[in-house]
C-alpha cells in the first residue's frame, strides 16, 4: 500500500507541475500577443496597411502543434507544425516590410 501513495502523492505533484506549465504557457502567450500588437502598430505608424501577423495558421495553432508534439492530443495540433518557424516567417515579412516602408519613405523626402 505504502507504494500506492507514493504513486498518487506523485501524480498529485505532476498535476501541480503541469498546472504550473499551463500558468507559464498562459503568461508567455500574453507577452507574445502584447509584442504581436506593439510590432503591429510600430509597422502601422510607419505606414504599413497590412498585418505580417495575420497568417493562415495561427500561432496558437503552432502552440497546440507543439503540445501534440510533446504528446498531448489538442485542437489542430499538427505535430510537423513548428511554433519556432511560423514566428520565423512572421517576423521576415514583418522584416521586409519594415524596410520596404523605409526605402520608400527614403525616396519620398528625397
Amino acid at each position: 500500500m505504502a507504494d500506492v501513495e507514493k504513486m498518487l502523492q506523485r501524480r498529485e505533484q505532476i498535476g501541480d507541475e503541469i498546472t504550473q506549465a499551463a500558468g507559464r504557457l498562459g503568461v508567455l502567450w500574453h507577452q507574445q500577443l502584447e509584442l504581436e500588437n506593439d510590432l503591429y502598430r510600430a509597422a502601422e505608424a510607419d505606414g504599413s496597411r497590412t498585418n505580417p501577423f495575420s497568417t493562415a495558421t495561427s500561432v496558437m495553432d503552432a502552440i497546440c502543434a507543439e503540445l501534440t508534439r510533446a504528446g498531448l492530443s489538442l485542437h489542430r495540433g499538427d505535430p510537423q507544425l513548428r511554433l519556432s518557424d511560423l514566428l520565423s516567417g512572421q517576423h521576415t515579412r514583418y522584416r521586409a516590410q519594415r524596410e520596404t516602408r523605409r526605402q520608400v519613405a527614403g525616396r519620398s523626402a528625397a
